[in-house]
């Protein structure tokens, strides 16, 4: 991807559904060359743009970050982990033999109940748990406290928008038998509530991506002043408060190792960071968008 799809890209993860026309401006081309470049994009698999539904709608209210030491090979232990509903993500990284994972699940018994059942694996030799306090920032799915009262419509409109974030309000109206604009008005009712989130979702190829970083943070003294200012930068894309070993949990990007690099040390830098430990994701194993709960099987 050259800069100017770099750019479409940003714009896609903070707004899925943006015109072509809107695009075109903000980056400074013309209406048909900005359709033509986010088809290029969308057609290459490298970029999907989805709907992500926020987990208290699917019953998933719990999450917690877990870290698996194994003892041999972990490519085996990774595959075993992917296999479940309850996990999301599930990571190869840098460092120790460790599998990273995210479990989401609809309360703190079945997140124990989850980590009991990883703990069980032959090769795992250590389990450590992260449990969220709050996700602060998310350039793929919603956060925040929601209500999560949707009706069948409302299912229907984000199991379609989980599969084509940028799906045309006539398409969607055929689907659920409503005019368009009616489909527009409840489609921005769940965009706007915070039930759903429509971004771009780059894939983690090993080409052509921007470097990204996981970051564990220990702090001294509260908290708020050290998330404010992370929530406030855009390299971050993820950010959540944490009980366990680390107070904060965040990813950083950049447009090269060097950037990283420097940001990282502007991390360190924070009146009020201890510590901090690094870690990239060598291989992805899974990495699912989709509810597991509202449309059945995951997608990936």
């Amino acid at each position: 991807m050259d800069e100017v799809d770099e750019a479409i890209v940003e714009l896609l993860e903070h707004d899925g559904r943006m015109s072509h026309p809107a695009i075109a401006r903000a980056v400074g081309t013309s209406r048909s060359g900005a359709a033509a470049r986010v088809q290029r994009l969308l057609g290459s698999g490298q970029v999907e743009v989805r709907g992500v539904v926020h987990p208290a709608v699917l019953g998933q209210g719990a999450l917690a970050y877990v870290t698996l030491t194994v003892q041999g090979p972990v490519a085996p232990v990774a595959a075993w982990v992917a296999e479940r509903e309850d996990v999301p993500f599930v990571s190869l990284p840098t460092g120790r033999q460790v599998v990273l994972v995210e479990v989401r699940a609809g309360s703190t018994q079945e997140v124990d109940r989850a980590v009991t059942e990883l703990r069980s694996h032959p090769s795992v030799r250590a389990v450590e748990v992260l449990t969220y306090v709050e996700v602060v920032r998310d350039v793929v799915g919603p956060t925040g406290d929601v209500d999560g009262d949707v009706d069948e419509t409302d299912l229907t409109l984000l199991r379609a928008l989980e599969e084509d974030g940028r799906a045309s309000y006539v398409d969607l109206a055929r689907l659920v038998r409503l005019s368009p604009a009616g489909v527009r008005r409840r489609v921005l009712r769940l965009l706007d509530d915070g039930l759903v989130r429509v971004g771009a979702i780059v894939r983690h190829s090993g080409r052509d991506r921007q470097p990204t970083m996981g970051l564990g943070l220990r702090l001294s003294g509260d908290p708020a002043p050290v998330v404010d200012l992370l929530a406030g930068d855009r390299e971050v894309i993820f950010l959540a408060r944490t009980l366990g070993r680390f107070d904060l949990l965040l990813t950083l990007r950049a447009h090269a190792g060097a950037d990283l690099a420097e940001r990282i040390d502007r991390v360190r830098s924070l009146p009020g960071v201890e510590d901090v430990e690094c870690w990239s994701h060598l291989h992805i194993v899974k990495e699912t968008y989709a509810a597991v709960r509202v449309g059945g099987a995951p997608r990936s």
